[in-house]
């Protein structure tokens, strides 16, 4: 029984936190092109990129930044602000 309640309790963080990301990609505007957010990532130091997806309003960018380390973000798709980075 203790194991299901830590269960429940871990899945709820895990829902929290992707749903936080979601609510700030509200889209309002107008969706930005790939090459523009790639644009907007190169000049902010994430200089390899590997992956760049749309989806739910925000754009998903994997790769590497200046220093090497690894990066997974999800990017407001009509501003091009980075909501969260892992």
């Amino acid at each position: 029984m203790h194991r299901i309640a830590i269960l429940a309790v871990a899945f709820s963080v895990l829902l929290a936190g992707g749903a936080s990301a979601e609510e700030s990609c509200k889209n309002t505007g107008p969706t930005l092109s790939k090459n523009d957010i790639e644009k907007k990532l190169t000049e902010q130091g994430y200089v390899k990129i590997r992956g760049l997806e749309l989806h739910n309003g925000c754009y998903e960018a994997k790769g590497f930044d200046k220093s090497g380390k690894r990066f997974e973000l999800e990017i407001d798709a009509s501003t091009g602000t980075v909501v969260t980075r892992e």
